[in-house]
This record gives C-alpha cells, structure tokens and sequence, in this order.
C-alpha cells in the first residue's frame, strides 16, 4: 500500500466503488512496465488507450510510454532479436532501430492511416513503429465515415505484419480497438511531476461487450525530452487553431486534394467540348479513371462511391473557377 496517490475528499468520492476493491491499493506500475517488455519480446502488437479530461496529461502520459517502448525495443534490436524476421527476406524493407518523434504522432485515425501507408509505401515504414493518436475530440459522421473505419480495419494486416503499436488518447471513453489495457488519469502530481492513472485491463464478454477490470495504479512521470514536448505543443496549437478556424474534417481534405491532383496531373480527363459546355469524357468514365489511379496506388484512400463523385464534382469546379479566374 506504499507509494500510492494520496487522494482528496472530493477524488475519492469521484472514484466510488473503485475505491472498495482490494486493486485499488495496488502499485501495478512495474507490471505495466513489464507487459510492455513482454509484447516486444514476443513481436505482438502493443497497445495502449489513455482517457482524461481536457489539460489532465493525456498527451505527455502517451509520450512517456511511446519513450519506454521505443527503449525496450531497441534493447532487443541492438541483441539482433528481430533480424529474421519475414517481413524483411524480401529485401524491400530493413530492420531500424526506432525513433519517436512528432512524425508519429497524429492528431486523428485518417492522419495516422494516411501517414502509415504513405510510409508503406515509399518503404520507410518500421518494423515495431509506436504511434500516438491524440483524438481530442470524437470523429463525426459524414460522407465516408464508415469507409473509414472499415479502411481503418483493413490496414490491420499492415499493422500486424510491420507490428505497429498504438496510443489511443480520448477524453471521455477508453478505446477498445483491440487495445490490451487502458489508463485512465485520476491526478497529476505536479511537484513530483508525475501522473497517477488507474490501469484497467480491457477484455471482450462472449456476448460481444467490453469489459474493464481494475488492475491497480500505475504511476508514470513526465519525460524529459524537451524538444519533443516544445515541437508537440506547437502541432496541438495548429490543432486547436485549425478547429477554430473551420475547414472540414481529415476526410473531407483528401478528397479535395485527390481532386486537385486529377485536375493538375491528368488535365486531359476534364477537358471539354468543343462548346465548352460539357466535358468530353462523360462523368461515368471520370470516375472509372480515379478507380484505376486507386488500383494503381497513384491514389492512396479507397473511396467509396459517393465521395468518387464528390471528387470529380470538385474537379470540375476547379476547373470552372479557373476559367472564370482567366
């Protein structure tokens, strides 16, 4: 019962029923530490989801872990533990060490998943890569909500094949994307500069619900990499502005960028008709062309049909607005 949070009044009566099982007087910080150590060794995929409120720590608590995995698993690899791997006969991807910057870390799942097969594809993606996704905010519904998320859990196979480890942050709920364990921020010691969480293990009922069992504390102190800290704090405030200045969600922007690279790289698909009142190739026919840029992976999202259509909408009004611009 040592080294444990001293509680306020108003923390416990927060916590509630918690706080009368005999895990809430358990230190579980080494075996958190040592759960981490066990997916590297045995080349799972380690994952991790983080709850608190707005300004509690979620983002430097993510980081902190991101730090300690990213050193167990250079300890294995400076050993040689991951040179045999399939993954790496083929000659297309190496064996890395890894580093943790802010190029991993993601402010919703489309980034992450964009910036993912970007790095598959250009063959930089790493073997054993931890990344942070900070969604402060839940994704909404719209036009091609759920192609995410069934894309999202397509990109499973790359995830398990380079074993990609993940840190979900969310502010209200815990994730249960396949994530093993999750933290949920109960204090911030600030003169000790140090976060107590209570860890959660996360388990699938037959009936298909999730559950959260109560393991105990875990107490994980701020990193000391402070040109990190400094460089992500300057991407959540272009976060936070980007919010308040409007402008569509992740989604939304691919598809505008997708139909500014047709309109830039293959002018010919939108070239019109001797009236200048229509297009020579009919819409149909557009759409069929950014299918095959899509099977050609010359476009990385597969879009559903609905938002194929938005594209070659706004292609054409690129163009029109061109032209009114002349």
């Amino acid at each position: 019962m040592s080294d444990l949070p001293t509680l306020t009044e108003s923390e416990l009566v927060t916590l509630g029923e918690f706080s009368k099982v005999p895990e809430f007087f358990q230190n579980r910080t080494n075996f958190f530490k040592s759960e981490i150590v066990r997916y590297v060794k045995e080349r799972r995929v380690f994952r991790i989801s983080i709850m608190g409120e707005t300004r509690s720590g979620k983002s430097e608590i993510g980081s902190t872990i991101a730090f300690w995995y990213s050193n167990i698993f250079n300890k294995f690899f400076k050993k040689g533990y991951f040179d045999n791997m399939d993954v790496f006969k083929d000659g297309k991807f190496k064996p890395q060490e890894l580093v943790f910057d802010t190029d991993y870390v993601c402010d919703n799942q489309q980034v992450y998943k964009k910036r993912m097969k970007e790095k598959y594809n250009d063959r930089t993606l790493k073997w054993g890569q931890i990344w942070q996704i900070d969604e402060e905010k839940s994704s909404t519904g719209g036009v091609g909500s759920m192609s995410e998320m069934i894309e999202l859990g397509n990109l499973n196979n790359i995830i398990a094949k380079f074993n990609q480890a993940e840190i979900w942050i969310q502010p209200l709920k815990l994730e249960t994307r396949n994530a093993p364990y999750g933290l949920q921020i109960i204090q911030n010691d600030y003169d000790n500069r140090t976060n107590w969480c209570l860890l959660f293990r996360i388990k699938q009922s037959p009936e298909g619900m999730s559950e959260f069992l109560l393991i105990g504390w875990v107490k994980i102190p701020l990193h000391k990499n402070t040109e990190f800290r400094d460089e992500y704090n300057k991407m959540k405030n272009d976060w936070i502005a980007h919010e308040l200045e409007g402008g569509g969600d992740e989604r939304m922007k691919l598809r505008s960028e997708v139909a500014e690279f047709m309109v830039e790289k293959y002018p010919k698909v939108f070239e019109k008709t001797a009236s200048g009142k229509g297009f020579k190739m009919s819409k149909t026919k557009q759409i069929i062309f950014l299918d095959r840029l899509i099977m050609k992976g010359k476009v990385h999202t597969n879009f559903n049909q609905l938002e194929k259509a938005y594209i070659i909408e706004e292609a054409q009004m690129i163009l029109e607005e061109q032209e009114m611009e002349e």
